[in-house]
């Protein structure tokens, strides 16, 4: 029971620190956003262009998600509109922050602390979350759990305001919103029974409000009430949860081929849409298995809060049982459910499932350390120093408070490099200068669903190249018909049955097709459910010239590699854009080449990871063979990172590490000085050539 209920005046106070922190948090996420696409995310590009759309994303559909990213696509005015739905992951999981201060701020029992380290203790757990590895992660691009957490956390506020005030119209609110979430994560419908025990256990307590029911028999009004909260909150939950109708709408706007087979028209296909969802991934273990899954976990934890934040979430466990245990069966119970139902998930990213579950031991990590602050209290009082309110310790006081508030600063420091996405622009700068190469009315062949939106999203959101053919766009099965009289291009190599239900459907070009790259873009530093680099091929049923006679380049090395020798190199003309192509051509002397990966930087930049011949080498000396005197050649261009500031830059060749024994290592060529120029010197250079070029008067 909550006697401890804070004055108006202290919760007006709470609020504007818990907007304090949420904006401070805000200030970092916005300072390591993602300024577009990335692939941080395998769902992040979809998840980016649906809600600009009015789509339909993959299942369970994210109806709220959808509408808000709608919103934020329209009303905000930075960047494009990747961009703006990264900001309200940004927003939302700021939020979300805020709304932990509230949380922990109103639960920790006054009688153990004064309100400033109440509020030390609350404010250190909301930072110590906002900047913990995983959670920042998702706050700084196009995905679900930030937005998640921010309306988890006004859940939980609603839930705690109608705890104390008892009002159905407070109720109401809760569950509405609890409805709501489900468009944010449905894995939030496993915090039911929590919810369901708290308001059990609160209509049958002791009340702390004015009872409106006076007179009547205690336990008749508690009936009453409970019935009068389960109609209530039963309509006010299917408000929020009916968003999910929403769905059959749009369900012509699928294109993903899971997706697509469940397509939510029927009743039966929008439960499997929706809580049937991705049944193959749920308890995907043997019970041998759970003790592994749990030592995943806490691994997960270890990285979120350190070995101390374990210690005093466990503390915090024990002290809110005591202190708060009502509330101890609502926050632990929530938590049990999501660490058990994921430890048994099968993902490849499956630490950001557990996000929900590093919020509320951030609630178990503000109680530890209150136990830990009320130890220096009384160990301070022995010594005769007083820690409360007066003007001797008023010093003391503050200088403590920032020492508690330090260790927030942390993670901020371990985590800035790993959460840094402000230069992400590898997809963007890729993609600018595909739309520019590609041939009128020629076609791109992309991979399906999900991991297409990295080029369905210029087209849907910007039209961008309209004459340019999608084919994976419209259907996840396209016809061979629809490239007729079409010169073919893809971002995928991969076209074949066996590539995967993602990968585009084998029929699509001949089966004798070499794919040969014309454009290469930066490999980004991190990427999840992409593992080929970013690269523009042509399909030709004719053979590419990979040899060539008699060249004589530019740039001249013999650089002994081991299974070949760089014989030279040719760039194209300088200065070049950041953010344009550097036309590149290799020539290699090998009359019996073995396997050979090379790396090309840019100063320390690396610009991209190619095989010597692209792949190809092996079916051209098959088929053909390589006479003698004939030089191996990649031919190709190479995205330069807009990120790249203006200067001169060299350019160097080298193996790829983690290659084979004959491979020399030590081996590095030269291939020159590069000009970098941004895109204002490079249009005052255009000008005075132009200007020099022209006739005198």
């Amino acid at each position: 029971m909550l006697r401890d209920v804070p004055k108006p005046t202290s919760r007006v106070t709470d609020r504007w620190i818990a907007a304090g922190l949420g904006l401070f948090a805000l200030l970092v996420y916005l300072r390591t956003l993602t300024p577009s696409l990335s692939y941080l995310s395998p769902d992040g590009s979809e998840l980016a262009t649906v809600p600009a759309i009015l789509g339909l994303a993959h299942p369970p559909g994210y109806p709220l998600y959808t509408w808000l990213g709608f919103l934020f696509s329209r009303l905000m005015l930075a960047g494009d509109v990747a961009h703006r739905i990264n900001m309200m992951s940004a927003m939302l999981g700021a939020m979300g922050v805020g709304a932990l201060y509230l949380i922990v701020v109103r639960l920790l029992p006054a009688e153990r602390l004064g309100l400033l380290w109440r509020r030390c203790a609350a404010a250190l757990a909301a930072l110590l979350f906002a900047f913990s590895l995983t959670f920042w992660s998702q706050a700084v691009i196009a995905e679900v759990y930030a937005p998640n957490i921010g309306l988890l956390g006004l859940t939980l506020l609603l839930l705690l305001g109608w705890e104390r005030t008892r009002h159905l119209v407070d109720f109401s609110f809760f569950a509405m919103v609890f409805g709501l979430s489900l468009g944010t994560h449905m894995s939030n419908l496993g915090f039911a029974p929590a919810m369901a025990l708290f308001i059990l256990l609160t209509v049958f307590a002791p009340r702390d409000a004015p009872d409106p029911m006076q007179g009547v028999p205690t336990f008749s009004r508690r009936v009453w009430e409970l019935v009068g909260l389960v109609i209530v909150g039963g309509v006010a939950f299917g408000l929020g949860a009916a968003q999910f109708l929403w769905l059959p709408l749009r369900a012509s706007t699928i294109n993903d081929p899971l997706s697509i087979k469940i397509a939510p028209i029927t009743l039966a296909n929008l439960y499997q849409y929706t809580l049937g969802a991705f049944t193959q991934l749920r308890f995907a273990f043997p019970l041998g298995a759970l003790p592994d899954r749990v030592v995943i976990y806490i691994y997960f934890l270890i990285q979120q809060y350190g070995l101390g934040g374990i210690l005093l979430g466990v503390v915090g466990l024990g002290s809110l049982l005591v202190h708060r245990p009502r509330h101890f069966y609502l926050l632990v119970g929530m938590y049990f459910v999501n660490v058990w139902f994921f430890t048994q998930y099968r993902a490849f990213d499956l630490e950001v499932f557990f996000i929900p579950a590093h919020y509320l031991w951030a609630m178990l990590v503000a109680f530890g350390m209150m136990e830990g602050l009320g130890g220096i209290r009384w160990m301070a009082s022995r010594v005769g120093v007083r820690l409360g309110r007066g003007c001797v310790s008023s010093g003391l006081r503050a200088g403590l408070a920032v020492l508690i508030l330090l260790p927030s600063l942390i993670p901020i420091r371990r985590n800035w490099e790993k959460n840094n996405f402000s230069g992400d622009t590898a997809i963007n700068d890729f993609y600018a200068n595909v739309w520019e190469r590609l041939p009128a009315q020629s076609a791109l062949i992309t991979p399906r669903g999900v991991f297409g939106y990295d080029a369905f999203y210029w087209q849907l959101v910007y039209h961008t190249r309209a004459d340019v053919l999608l084919p994976l766009l419209p259907s996840p099965n396209p016809s061979p018909l629809s490239l007729a009289d079409r010169e073919v291009f893809g971002t995928t190599r991969t076209v074949s049955s066996k590539g995967g239900m993602f990968a585009p459907p084998a029929d699509l070009t001949p089966s004798d097709s070499w794919t040969i790259p014309v454009l290469l873009g930066q490999q980004p530093e991190k990427q999840i459910g992409r593992r080929e680099q970013l690269a523009l091929y042509q399909f030709s049923t004719t053979m590419p010239p990979l040899t060539i006679r008699g060249a004589s380049p530019a740039v001249v090395t013999h650089t002994d590699f081991g299974p070949a020798v760089l014989v030279g190199a040719d760039l194209s003309d300088q200065p070049i854009e950041s953010g344009g192509v550097l036309e590149v051509s290799l020539y290699w002397s090998s009359q019996a080449p073995a396997p050979l990966r090379v790396t090309l930087q840019l100063g320390t930049q690396v610009l991209e990871q190619h095989e010597v011949g692209f792949g190809l080498l092996a079916r051209y000396v098959r088929e053909v063979g390589i006479g003698p005197g004939e030089l191996i050649v990649d031919r190709y261009a190479v995205v330069i990172p807009s990120t790249v500031t203006h200067g001169l830059y060299t350019l160097t060749l080298s193996p790829e590490a983690g290659q084979g024994e004959v491979i020399l290592s030590s081996a590095s060529a030269s291939l020159g000085v590069v000009e970098v120029v941004d895109e204002t010197e490079a249009m005052e250079q255009w000008l005075r050539a132009a200007g020099s070029s022209s006739p005198a008067p």
